[in-house]
This record gives structure tokens, sequence and C-alpha cells, in this order.
């Protein structure tokens, strides 16, 4: 797959799209020429009356059964399951799930405060981990304390409605609980929970704290005034089956799949998940700028990297196997009767300047 991406075989890459001309970062749509029908399904697309999410008693275990579905069922990394009456928990790695009976399913708690209840259900989340989570899940040093220490926001977000330096309105909330000025580029740091009362008397009582599910919400609701910014960004064009962002630095990470119909259940999510980058990353009075002819070049060193990186299958059964990608880039992809279905990679922050 990596070099049908290198090779410009069955894929192409579309037209980069910038928020602004002073953008240093950007997104590109990745576009397959042919594909045949698919195989399986993704969870997202499978109806809740069909899919059944049960407590199994343990903290990394959840219990998967389906009815009337006739096709595997594909599970991306970073997928949320909301508990009810128990801790939610998301999924650290692509699975393929067999319908024709029940499945035990590695997770990571992403609500440490909450206590954990047997036999209690789960609903699946639209919207996948934001990409401080989902960092942790897919590292290849992941533990479950790590991914309590990416859910969890010890932070206070301002009762600030316009940018200080600008004035915009159009402002967007990371995860972190930063806000980002869509019209300049300016971040308003959150107020840290020590200073908060220093740093404003007025400041939010609105208490981020280890509930990603809630985080999540709160930080969507909020940045649904940016919702007309988020539709521009190339998401679901025709034959569109992934996206490579880029950044100042170069290439941020890609994530492709294998058919349109499996990508579409995952864009918007993936989109808003690099929306602050696109927001934050700008040039500065316009003396720089991104060099679009130079991005077809980036992309061909980043993917020529990935051909290097150590692999470590981290799930397999009968139809299917992921494996664990790390080096110079991290990420995973799986196979599903040995064809390619999914890929993620990204820059390992450790060494993206060795």
């Amino acid at each position: 797959m990596l070099h049908e991406l290198l090779e410009a075989k069955n894929y192409s890459f579309g037209e980069p799209w910038q928020l602004t001309s002073e953008s240093l970062s950007a997104v590109v749509p990745i576009l397959q020429n042919s594909f045949k029908d698919r195989e399986y399904l993704v969870a997202q697309e499978v109806s809740t009356d069909k899919i059944s999410v049960i407590d199994s008693g343990q903290i990394g275990k959840l219990r998967v059964k389906m009815a009337d579905v006739d096709r595997p069922v594909f599970i991306r990394a970073g997928t949320i399951f909301k508990g009810q009456g128990t801790q939610s928990r998301a999924v650290g790695m692509g699975t393929f799930l067999d319908p024709a009976k029940e499945s035990l399913v590695d997770v990571f708690c992403v609500h440490a405060s909450h206590g954990i209840s047997a036999s209690s259900h789960f609903s699946l989340e639209s919207d996948i981990a934001p990409r401080k989570v989902e960092d942790a899940l897919t590292s290849p040093t992941k533990n479950q304390s790590k991914v309590w220490a990416a859910a969890i926001i010890r932070k206070y977000r301002a009762p600030i409605n316009s940018c200080p330096a600008c004035h915009s309105t159009r402002l967007l909330q990371s995860y972190d609980a930063d806000l980002v000025c869509v019209g300049c580029g300016q971040v308003v740091p959150a107020v840290s929970e020590q200073n908060r009362f220093m740093n404003s008397v007025h400041a939010s009582t609105n208490r981020f704290g280890d509930n990603l599910v809630a985080n999540l919400r709160e930080m969507n609701e909020f940045n649904q005034r940016i919702d007309e910014m988020l539709s521009k960004v190339p998401a679901d064009l025709k034959n569109q089956v992934g996206t490579v962002m880029l950044d100042s630095k170069g290439v941020y990470g890609l994530e492709v799949f294998d058919h349109p119909d499996s990508w579409r259940a995952f864009s918007k999510s993936i989109v808003r998940n690099y929306a602050d980058v696109l927001a934050r990353e700008r040039a500065g009075e316009g003396l720089f700028a991104l060099k679009v002819e130079r991005i077809p070049g980036a992309i061909k060193e980043f993917l020529g990297k990935a051909e290097s990186l150590s692999k470590n299958s981290v799930f397999k059964n009968k139809l299917s196997e992921t494996w664990a990608l790390s080096g110079k880039l991290i990420g995973e992809f799986s196979m599903l009767n040995d064809d390619f279905i999914h890929l993620i990679l990204k820059r390992n922050s450790v060494t993206v300047d060795s």
C-alpha cells in the first residue's frame, strides 16, 4: 500500500487546502482511482440495535457481540465507548470483529475517577479520541497511566468571547482548553488551576476533569461557532479515502482507508482533530508562506521513511491482523484477508528533529 502511494498507483493527491494565504499548515486529500466492494463494515455503520457492548468487569476488556451482521466489523483505534453507569473506554488499536461470535476487545479507561461496573452497557461515540489521547492510545509504549494522563485536563477556560489581538469572535477551543483565533491564529492559553484566580477573578467554573467524553463534548459544542470554517476543509470529496496534514515542520501525519465509505465514517471527526493546527499555524504579517509546490516532495519523503519502520503485530484473528509501526514515524496498519484496509502514520515527536 505504501508503494502504491509513493508511486501514485491507484492513488492520487488532491489540491492542498489552506485556511488563509498566510497559513503554514495545509490539508491534502488522498483520492483513490478505483476500488472494489468492501468485505467489512466499520462500527459506526452498524445500527445500535445490532451491536451490544458490555463491561467485562476488567478495565482492559469489553465484550462485544452483534446480531444480523453478515460481515466483519472494523473498530478504528481511538474509537470511544461511553459507559452507562461505568467508566468510558477507548480502543487502542485497529480491531476486526467476527460478527458470528462474541469478542473480547482490548480497551483503555478514559474516565479515571469513575468506578467500573461489570455487565453495564456502552454506547458508541461518533467522534474519535482527540489527537493527544489518540497518540497515547497508539504509542508503542502505551499503558493505562499514559492514557489517563492524556485524557485529563487540569485547566479552566477564562470567559473570553473575542480575540485580544484582532477582536474576532471566531474562536476555536482545543482539547487542552486553549482558545485559538480563526481570524489571526492568536493562541489564548487556558488558565491553569493554581493561577485561575490570579489571572481572572471571573474565571470559568466549568472545570475540565478526567472525563474524556464530557471534555470532548464541551469542546465540540464550543466549536460549533466555527463549523463554517471546518465545512470548507476537503474531507468528503468524490473518491476520497484519506487526508494528509502538513504543518510548518512538514508532514504531520496521514490517514487512509481502502474505500471512500470507510473514510466517510470518520472524515469529519478526523478533520476536527486537526482544526487547532489549521487555525494557529500562521506566517506572521505574510512575510513567509507555505510553498505549495514543495508539498508533493514532502509527502514522498514522509512515505519513504515509513518503509524502514519497525513492525509489531498487535492484533490478530483468523481473518485479520494489525501491526504497530515505530521509528522516525509511528502509526499502525490493518489488513483483512491479506488486503490493506487502513493506515495511520504520524511524525514521531521524539525524533522529529533527528
